[in-house]
């Protein structure tokens, strides 16, 4: 295929309009959408966002608290079974094997 018989492009390089909104503006269109919140409502956000925060934080203080425990029971756990094991060695000696010679 040569240069000058390239095919067109199968998106168009300008955005395409509908007839409804050809003449206007985007800004315009943008502002309509546009809703004014009220002090209220941003404070109450505010409030809900914050309450968040806090639950967030309240939930990762208890999950390091959890893993803290259970590296602690962990470790009881590790002294109990060193403790069972040297009893565990006293307890049945070990028998010295007679030379013959």
């Amino acid at each position: 295929m040569t240069r000058n018989a390239a095919e067109p492009p199968t998106t168009p390089a300008r955005m395409t309009t509908r007839s409804k909104n050809a003449t206007t503006h985007p800004g315009a269109i943008l502002q309509d959408q546009r809703i004014r919140r009220t002090k209220e409502e941003v404070d109450e956000e505010k409030g809900l966002k914050n309450a968040q925060m806090v639950a967030k934080e309240q939930r990762k203080a208890e999950k390091a608290a959890r893993k803290a425990r259970g590296e602690e029971y962990i470790a009881r756990l590790e002294e109990f079974e060193d403790a069972t094991i040297a009893n565990a060695d006293s307890e049945f000696p070990r028998h010295q094997l007679k030379k013959s010679l």
